[in-house]
């Protein structure tokens, strides 16, 4: 067998790659080489050379196996051993909830069978995997929409999808580490269980030392809650990371959302409540920006039920 010796590989990507392998209950050797298999498939069978279609149905079927393969290790199918390994039964419950047969599954996950525009997008409803990344293998395995900026979703558009679906919302912020402030918003569907992420990265972050442009957006954020989302389910948390250097963008869109609900991660926090009634977190606001507390206090007293304005009788 062939050997391969590679020099100067990253720290933080030989950190990557090693948790993986104790996850998976692997070798170091051992995860390297399926990862190697997986970018490099084979492309003949049985000595003859793939055909541009056999080729694409082998590369959506590898997507495929790593798909369900997060989704087993993220908790999100029932019954699953979070091991990242996927059982025949976890295909099964996984084309129940896709209401597909799990032969055709099966037969798609193998490379056998064409992965389907119509089969993407029931993944990307039910899972929230990306339709683009499952057909083409071009970005994130689960999406993030941009909030905040001109580019970006705007906070509306985010936080009232449609008119008739109700959703619940968590708002969590990155403590500590290199990304602290950072803030993620999970909404789920109520009814259909769906979950779209949220990233607020170049607006603002929930700490001081912004400047007027971020202060400035951070206030139109919490003033568009104020007046728009007050009867919204909306619950706050922190994130604290695994370690002080931890890269946030090597799980970002590499995880299903529930990831970030582990409770060994993830706990209960006041913080929203507080900035929404004039109260700073944690000196966020400090050098000379608690006009925006004090603005946003204002319009949350003016927001409440029966309150009037300043001179009017309540």
């Amino acid at each position: 067998m062939a050997k391969i010796q590679a020099r100067n590989v990253d720290d933080a990507l030989f950190a990557r790659i090693e948790q993986s392998a104790m996850k998976n209950e692997r070798s170091l050797e051992g995860e390297i080489r399926l990862a190697l298999a997986r970018q490099y498939p084979d492309v003949t069978v049985d000595g003859e050379m793939l055909t541009g279609r056999q080729r694409w149905q082998k590369e959506c079927g590898g997507r495929l196996l790593a798909l369900f393969g997060r989704l087993s290790s993220d908790g999100v199918l029932p019954g699953s051993r979070h091991d990242g390994r996927t059982r025949i039964a976890d295909l099964v419950r996984i084309a129940q909830r896709l209401n597909v047969s799990p032969g055709l599954l099966m037969d798609c996950a193998e490379g056998e069978d064409e992965l389907t525009r119509d089969l993407a997008e029931r993944l990307e409803t039910t899972f929230g995997a990306g339709t683009d990344w499952l057909t083409t293998g071009d970005g994130m395995m689960f999406p993030l929409v941009t909030l905040g900026t001109y580019s970006g979703v705007s906070w509306q558009t985010f936080f009232f999808p449609d008119g008739d679906e109700r959703y619940v919302f968590e708002l969590i912020r990155i403590t500590g580490g290199r990304h602290d402030g950072t803030l993620m918003i999970l909404r789920q569907n109520e009814k259909t269980g769906a979950i779209a992420t949220g990233l607020v990265t170049e607006a603002f972050y929930l700490g001081a030392g912004m400047g007027s442009g971020g202060y400035g957006s951070l206030k139109a954020f919490l003033l568009f809650l104020n007046a728009h989302c007050r009867d919204l389910v909306m619950n706050a948390y922190v994130f604290e990371p695994p370690e002080a250097d931890f890269d946030f963008w090597s799980v970002m869109g590499q995880h299903h959302p529930v990831w970030f609900r582990d409770a060994n991660r993830r706990s209960p926090s006041r913080w929203l409540q507080q900035v929404l009634s004039g109260e700073d977190p944690g000196e966020w606001f400090a050098g000379g920006w608690t006009s925006v507390l004090e603005e946003v206090a204002s319009a949350s007293r003016e927001a409440l039920p029966g309150a009037g304005r300043e001179g009017e009788p309540e």
